[in-house]
């Protein structure tokens, strides 16, 4: 049992606290392993932490996108940059992942790459310490043409975009990226092959303890024993619960006030 991600239900003071920012952008990836990032960095950083999160399946850095009739808008234009620019403390880290889905929506590379840069530029601007995660491109060759198009009409209907020139886009994507951490000095996350079974895109959920330990490792000391670490059965139905600054179901907007959580150190979080 996790104890440090209970709901705070006395008053703290925080004003002379020292703070640190996470900042996590992602798609359904980051919303899978949520609780367990959320869980893994309250252990690896022992201090109250303020977690600014845009997340959500089907999520595009760019453009609105929709999956299950749930609409969320592009992560380089949510509110999540409002909020922090707003909150002067420092310092922050920031992880930025999931960045393929702009591919099955038929996005050229060079637009994904400038709306990545673009986000990347306003973590700088922020003097934000940033990991950036890579395609899975060792997964994403051994696809093939049958398994893409199964995935393709269960995930991406509307892609009609072939596997070879799939392929090839992800490939010239993931270069992009090597070249982006390579020029900005930023470590580059890369997931082994072995996290994958027949889903090519979300790692089997047991390998996301293992995968956040190595994320955590790349900006923090991290214990030895941090990728067995679990998240309790209560804090993930509590973190999973939180709802974003905005979104809308089948066309009808809704709305929640940030932070929506607050744990029981005192760490807040609020998701866009």
């Amino acid at each position: 049992m996790n104890d440090h991600l209970q709901l705070d239900v006395g008053s703290r003071d925080e004003a002379d606290r020292q703070r640190q920012r996470l900042v996590m952008l992602g798609a359904s990836n980051l919303s899978r392993a949520f609780p367990i990032a959320v869980s893994m960095s309250e252990q690896v950083f022992a201090t109250p932490l303020d977690f600014f999160v845009a997340k959500g399946h089907g999520r595009s850095y760019g453009k609105v996108s929709s999956c299950f009739g749930k609409k969320n808008s592009g992560i380089f234009s949510c509110g999540i940059w409002r909020a922090i620019e707003q909150e002067k403390r420092m310092p922050i880290i920031a992880f930025v992942t999931d960045i393929g889905n702009d591919l099955a929506y038929e996005v050229p590379v060079e637009t994904i790459v400038e709306w990545v840069e673009a986000c990347l530029d306003r973590l700088a601007a922020l003097g934000a310490r940033v990991v950036l995660s890579d395609l899975p491109m060792e997964v994403i060759r051994q696809l093939g043409a049958t398994r893409f198009r199964c995935f393709r009409a269960l995930l991406f209907p509307q892609c009609r975009l072939e596997w070879n020139e799939v392929l090839r886009r992800a490939e010239w994507l993931s270069e992009r990226l090597h070249d982006i951490a390579k020029s900005r000095k930023i470590p580059l996350f890369i997931g082994r092959r072995e996290y994958y079974g027949l889903d090519p895109i979300h790692p089997r959920r047991r390998c996301y303890p293992e995968m956040w330990a190595q994320l955590l490792s790349l900006v923090a000391e991290t214990p030895s024993d941090l990728a067995q670490h679990r998240c309790s059965f209560t804090a993930a139905w509590y973190l999973r619960r939180l709802r974003p600054e905005s979104w809308s179901t089948f066309s009808f907007p809704r709305r929640a006030s940030q932070p929506n959580g607050r744990l029981y150190d005192g760490s807040t979080i609020s998701l866009y």
